[in-house]
C-alpha cells in the first residue's frame, strides 16, 4: 500500500532508570506498533502474508520480528529524534552494545577525523557490518570496510536494526560482531522540512542543519519518487583549553621513588616542558630563558615542584621531561587537542520505484555526500631531550654565567612548547556516490508464496588529505645543530659542508623568527585515495512444505562483490613524485589494492510445532554461506538457532555459529611508509624502574640489549608502516542464549534477557609502535614475534620500528543484555481518551568479559579490559516519555558504571582507581503549533556533568590502550538545541 508517511511518531519510547538491569538484546517485537504486537489476543497468524510482517535484519525470510532467534535492538524515529542530533552515530552509540569508536569527539588524534563509524561489542569497526536498507555500502576510510554513517542524516532514518548472533552467515564478512541496518524512509508523499540549531551553554559548538524530504506518487499509486537533501555545519573549534576539566592541571598516579606504598592521585599538574619560554637547568637550578637570551627564575605554581620525589636538577635528556608544578607560567596538557572536530556536511538522495505488477517491482536509488573536517594538534613541544650544541652562538653569556662560567658539557638541554608556531592541522575532504538498481516481487510456486529481490550497486568514495602547518622534523634537527660560521654568524653545521642546502639555524631558546618558522613548517598538497565497490546480489525466498508448526521457509541467494582501492600519497612524501621533499622526513608511496569475492548462501526456517501443550511454538533455523575470495581463498560461515515458547507469555531463543572475516585491502596492501613518532625505550633507566606495565622479564631482557643511552626519555624515531600479504582469514565462534517475557496479565510489557559470547581466534590486529617496543622486552625471552620488528643500532639504541597487521591475537567478549519496554495509556486510569501515554524503554548491558590475548602462545599477554575505560561492566540508556496528540516530553538517562584507567591500574597497587557511577540526563520536548508546524528543543547533559578526576577520565576517558579521547565521558558539557519542523 502507498500513502503519506505520517512523519515522526508521536509516541516517544524512552525510559525510567532501571538499576542494576542490563540491556542490548531488545526484542524484535519493538518494531512498528509494539504494543499491538505484544497484547494481541488471537493466536499467532500462520503466514507472513496474512499478518503483514516484514523482513527484518535477522533474516531474509518474511516473518514476524517477534519470531527471530537472534537478539535485536530497534531504534525508531522517535528515539532518534529525541537525541537532538543529526549525527545518527551519536544516537546509536548510546546503546550499550556499542563501544567507544570513531566519532566527531574521538577522531581528532586517531586519523580520519570527521568520520563516524560503529563498533559493536568493542570488536572493532572492521568487524561491524553497516547496511542501508539491507544493502552493503561503500566504505569511507581508505583500505577498510568502515562505513561513514554521518552520510546518513538522522531525519532520513525510519529505524535502525542492530542484530548479533549468526549475522556473518546471513550477510558475509565484516559481520563478526553483528550488523547495523539503517532503514530509510521511502514512498513518501508530501513535504517534510526541518531546521535545527544547537550550541553548548559555554557559547561554542555552534551547529546548524537543514533538511528537506519531498515525495510524490504517480501512476495511480503504483510509482513513487522521493528526494532528500541535507546540510549541516559545525564550523567552530573547541580545544582542551576551552573546558575547565582539560584546561587546568591534570591528574596522574604517583608515589615517591623507592616507596612500597600504593600509588596515589596527584591532581593539578603542569609539565615544565609546556612553557612558552625555554626551560633549562644551569648549575643545578631551573631557569627560564628570556627572549633576549637573559635568564630568570621560572614562575612555578604555589607549591613549587610537585614531583612525589625530589628530582636532581641535571643538564641531561630526562630531567626536564619529568619536572612538574601546579600552575605558574605553564600551559595545559590538552591545550592543542580538539575536543570535537569541526565539520561541514552536504548530502542528497533520490529514490524511485514502480510496481509493474506484484511479481515485478523495480527500484533505483542514488546517494551523494560531501563533507569536510579537520583535526588539530599541539604545536611542537621539546620534552627536554633535545640539545643546543656546545659551540652554538645561541648559548648566551648570561646562560654561561648562570652555569658557573662554563658552557654546559655536552650542550644545553632545553624544554618548551613553541606556541609561536601556527597550529598544525590535517584537513580532510570526502565525496561519496552510490547508485543502486534492482527488482523485487512476489509469486507462487507449487502452491506456496515466494518472493525475490535482486540489485546491483556501484559505490565510490574519494578522500583527499593534506597536512597544514606541520613540522618537518628533519629540518628541525638540521637547524638545531647550529654553530658559528667563519664570519661570526649563526649557521647550520650542515651548511659548512653543503652551502646550498637552505638550512636555517634554529634558536630554540627564544621566540622563533619568521624565517625559522618558515623553514621548519610546511603545508603539503593533497593526497587522493579512491575506493570503488560493486555489488551484485540476489535471492529467492518462500515456502517448501507444511509441518505441524507451519510452513517451512527457505532462502537461496548469491552475491558478487569487487572492491578496489587506489591509496594515494601526499606528493611531498612520495619519492616517485616530482614534488617529493626528503627534508620533511616522511615517506609514503601510492598503492592500488583490490579483491573480489563470490558467495552463495542459504537459509532455512523450520516451524516444528504450534499450539501444542508446552509447545506454543517450536522452531529451528539455519544458515550457511560459502565465500571464495581472490585473496584469502575459500571460507565457510554457518549458524543455527531455535525458539521455544512453552506458553505465549515467554519465549526462549538461541543461536550458535561460525563467523569468518577475510583481511581487507588496507590490511593486505598498505604501502610502506616511513614517518616519525615520539617513543620511549623501555630499557632506559627510568622505565626499567618505574614503567607500571613492565613484567618480571623486562629487566633481564634490557640487560641483554644494554642500550648505550639510558638517560634520554623521549626519542623521535622512524616508524615503518606496511601491509602484510601473508594474512589469513580470522574465525570466530558466536553464541547467544536468551528469553523474551511478554505477560498477558501486564499488557504492553516486554522484557528480553540475552547472553552473548564471541570467541575470535587468529585475529588480524595492528600493534602500535610503543606496544611493539614494550612487548619485545616484556616476553620471557627476546626470541618472540615483536623483537624482529624493532631494530637497534650498534649501541643497542632504538633505530626503527615496523608496524604491520598480524594473524595473532585472540578476542573473547561475553555479556548479558537486558531490554525492558513498557507503555501505558493514561486513559486506563480514567483520565480520558486524549490524556496521552507514558512509555519506558530501557537498554542495559552487563559486560562479563572483554579479554584480549596479544599472543595466545604466551599466557602473560592475556589482558582483561572489563571495567577499563571504554568497557564498563554496566552501561545503559533509559528513556521515559509522555506523549499526547499535541506535545510530548522525553527524559533520557545515560549511565556508565565505575571504570579504571588501564588494565594495570589495580587496587592492590593504586588508590582511587575507579571513577564513580556517571549519569547524564538529556531532555527533549516538542509541541505542535499548528497542523503543519512543530517546535522542538531540549538539553543534552542537562546538569553539565563534568568528567571524573581519575587520570585520563578528565579528557573523556583517554588512555594509551584504547587510543581514544573524549569517547567515554562527555567533554563538551551542557548543550542546548532547538528545532522547527514543517510537514505537509
Amino acid at each position: 500500500m502507498r500513502g503519506s508517511v505520517k512523519g515522526f511518531r508521536t509516541s516517544l519510547l524512552v525510559g525510567a532508570m532501571i538499576w542494576p538491569c542490563v540491556a542490548f538484546a531488545q526484542s524484535a517485537t519493538d518494531l512498528a506498533e509494539p504494543a499491538q504486537e505484544q497484547t494481541r489476543g488471537a493466536d499467532p497468524i500462520d503466514t507472513p502474508e496474512a499478518s503483514g510482517d516484514i523482513i527484518v535484519t535477522g533474516s531474509r525470510i518474511r516473518r514476524s520480528a517477534a519470531d527471530s532467534p537472534a537478539p535485536m535492538t530497534i531504534l525508531d524515529t522517535a528515539q532518534i529524534r529525541s537525541a537532538g542530533t543529526q549525527q545518527i552515530a551519536d544516537v546509536v552509540n548510546q546503546l550499550p552494545s556499542l563501544a567507544v569508536t570513531q566519532t566527531n569527539q574521538t577522531s581528532n588524534l586517531n586519523g580520519n577525523a570527521g568520520i563516524n563509524a560503529l563498533d559493536l561489542r568493542g570488536m572493532g569497526t572492521q568487524r561491524t557490518l553497516v547496511l542501508v536498507d539491507s544493502r552493503r555500502q561503500v566504505p569511507a576510510i581508505p583500505g577498510t570496510s568502515a562505513v561513514d554513517v554521518s552520510n546518513i542524516p538522522s531525519s532520513l532514518v525510519e529505524r535502525v536494526e542492530i542484530v548479533t548472533g549468526g549475522a556473518s552467515a546471513l550477510y558475509g564478512a565484516d559481520a563478526v560482531a553483528g550488523v547495523a541496518n539503517f532503514i530509510l524512509k521511502r514512498d513518501y508523499n508530501g513535504v517534510d522540512s526541518n531546521f535545527r540549531y544547537s550550541q553548548s551553554t559555554r557559547g561554542d559548538m555552534n551547529t546548524y542543519s537543514f533538511d528537506l524530504l519531498a515525495g510524490a506518487n504517480f501512476g495511480g499509486g503504483r510509482g513513487n519518487v522521493t528526494a532528500y537533501g541535507f546540510y549541516e555545519a559545525q564550523p567552530g573549534l573547541v580545544s582542551g583549553s576551552d573546558r575547565p576539566w582539560t584546561a587546568r592541571g591534570y591528574p596522574f598516579y604517583t608515589r615517591p621513588a623507592g616507596s612500597t606504598g600504593k600509588y596515589y592521585i596527584s591532581d593539578g599538574n603542569y609539565n615544565i616542558n609546556t612553557a612558552d619560554a625555554a626551560q633549562v637547568i644551569l648549575n643545578g637550578q631551573l631557569y627560564s630563558v628570556n627572549n633576549d637570551g637573559s635568564v630568570r627564575n621560572p614562575i612555578l605554581g604555589p607549591s613549587g615542584f610537585t614531583n612525589a620525589s625530589t628530582v636532581a636538577l641535571r643538564n641531561d635528556g630526562q630531567t626536564l621531561g619529568t619536572l612538574l608544578t601546579d600552575g605558574g607560567e605553564y600551559n595545559g596538557r590538552y591545550d592543542g587537542w580538539l575536543l570535537s572536530v569541526p565539520s561541514e556536511r552536504l548530502s542528497g538522495r533520490i529514490s524511485a520505484n514502480y510496481d509493474f505488477s506484484d511479481a515485478f517491482k523495480v527500484f533505483a536509488t542514488g546517494t551523494y555526500a560531501f563533507n569536510t573536517s579537520k583535526a588539530g594538534f599541539l604545536q611542537m613541544t621539546s620534552f627536554g631531550s633535545e640539545v643546543v650544541p656546545e659551540d652554538s652562538p645561541f648559548i648566551t653569556p648570561a646562560i654561561i654565567a648562570a652555569n658557573g662560567g662554563t658552557v654546559p658539557a655536552g650542550g644545553l638541554y632545553f624544554a618548551r612548547r613553541f606556541m609561536e608556531l601556527p597550529q598544525p592541522l590535517t584537513e580532510y575532504r570526502r565525496k561519496m556516490f552510490q547508485a543502486t538498481v534492482g527488482a523485487e516481487g512476489d509469486f507462487s510456486l507449487l502452491g506456496k508464496s515466494w518472493n525475490y529481490s535482486a540489485y546491483y550497486s556501484y559505490g565510490r568514495t574519494q578522500q583527499r588529505v593534506r597536512d597544514v602547518n606541520s613540522t618537518a622534523y628533519d629540518r628541525w634537527y638540521l637547524g638545531l645543530d647550529s654553530t658559528t660560521a667563519p664570519d661570526g654568524t649563526a649557521v647550520c653545521r650542515s651548511t659548512l659542508t653543503d652551502p646550498g642546502n637552505g638550512c636555517v639555524a634554529i634558536n630554540p631558546l627564544a621566540v622563533l623568527t619568521q624565517p625559522m618558522i618558515d623553514y621548519i613548517t610546511y603545508t603539503s598538497d593533497f593526497s587522493t585515495s579512491t575506493m570503488t565497490q560493486q555489488v551484485a546480489s540476489g535471492y529467492v525466498s518462500g515456502g517448501l512444505f507444511d509441518l505441524p508448526g507451519g510452513t517451512v521457509q527457505a532462502v537461496i541467494g548469491g552475491e558478487y562483490r569487487h572492491e578496489e582501492n587506489d591509496i594515494g600519497a601526499i606528493p611531498q612524501y612520495d619519492p616517485a613524485n616530482p614534488a617529493y621533499d626528503p627534508t620533511i622526513g616522511i615517506t609514503q608511496t601510492a598503492l592500488v589494492g583490490k579483491y573480489s569475492v563470490k558467495e552463495a548462501y542459504g537459509e532455512l526456517h523450520v516451524p516444528l510445532l504450534k499450539n501444542a501443550p508446552f509447545f506454543d511454538t517450536l522452531s529451528v533455523d539455519g544458515a550457511l554461506r560459502f565465500s571464495d575470495y581472490s585473496t584469502a581463498g575459500t571460507t565457510t560461515t554457518w549458524k543455527f538457532g531455535g525458539e521455544w515458547a512453552p506458553i505465549r507469555d515467554i519465549r526462549f531463543r538461541g543461536t550458535y555459529g561460525q563467523a569468518v572475516r577475510a583481511p581487507n585491502i588496507g590490511e593486505l596492501y598498505t604501502a610502506s611508509s616511513i614517518s616519525g613518532l615520539w617513543v620511549t625505550d623501555p630499557c632506559n633507566t627510568y622505565n626499567v624502574a618505574n614503567r607500571i606495565d613492565r613484567t618480571q622479564y623486562t629487566a633481564a631482557n634490557c640487560a641483554v640489549l644494554n642500550p648505550s643511552d639510558k638517560t634520554t626519555y623521549w626519542r623521535y624515531q622512524d616508524i615503518i608502516s606496511r601491509g602484510n600479504l601473508d594474512l589469513e582469514p580470522e574465525t570466530a565462534k558466536t553464541l547467544t542464549l536468551g528469553a523474551v517475557f511478554q505477560p498477558r496479565f501486564i499488557p504492553r510489557l516486554s522484557i528480553a534477557v540475552d547472553y552473548y559470547s564471541i570467541d575470535l581466534r587468529n585475529a588480524i590486529d595492528a600493534f602500535g609502535a610503543q606496544t611493539i617496543i614494550n612487548k619485545c622486552v616484556d616476553q620471557p625471552t627476546l626470541d618472540n614475534i615483536f623483537c624482529p620488528l624493532v631494530s637497534r643500532d650498534a649501541g643497542g639504541n632504538i633505530n626503527t620500528v615496523v608496524t604491520q597487521k598480524l594473524n595473532l591475537s585472540k578476542y573473547v567478549t561475553r555479556g548479558i543484555d537486558i531490554a525492558v519496554n513498557y507503555s501505558v495509556p493514561l486513559e486506563n486510569f480514567g483520565l480520558g481518551a486524549k490524556s496521552g501515554t507514558i512509555s519506558i524503554d530501557a537498554n542495559y548491558s552487563r559486560l562479563l568479559k572483554r579479554e584480549y590475548t596479544l599472543d595466545p602462545a604466551d599466557p602473560t599477554t592475556i589482558t582483561d579490559y572489563t571495567g577499563v575505560f571504554g568497557s564498563p561492566k554496566w552501561k545503559g540508556v533509559v528513556r521515559t516519555s509522555y506523549t499526547n496528540e499535541n506535545y510530548g516530553l522525553t527524559w533520557t538517562l545515560r549511565h556508565f558504571s565505575p571504570m579504571r584507567p588501564t588494565t594495570t591500574t589495580t587496587s592492590d597497587r593504586y588508590e582511587h582507581i575507579y571513577t564513580p557511577n556517571v549519569f547524564y540526563n538529556d531532555f527533549f520536548g516538542y509541541v505542535k503549533l499548528t497542523k503543519n508546524i512543530e517546535l522542538s528543543g531540549g538539553l543534552t547533559n542537562a546538569f553539565d556533568r563534568s568528567p571524573p578526576r581519575i587520570p585520563g577520565a578528565e579528557a573523556g576517558g583517554a588512555n594509551f590502550e584504547t587510543s581514544y579521547t573524549a569517547g567515554v565521558y562527555d567533554v563538551i558539557g551542557r548543550t542546548i538545541f532547538v528545532g522547527v519542523r514543517f510537514q505537509r
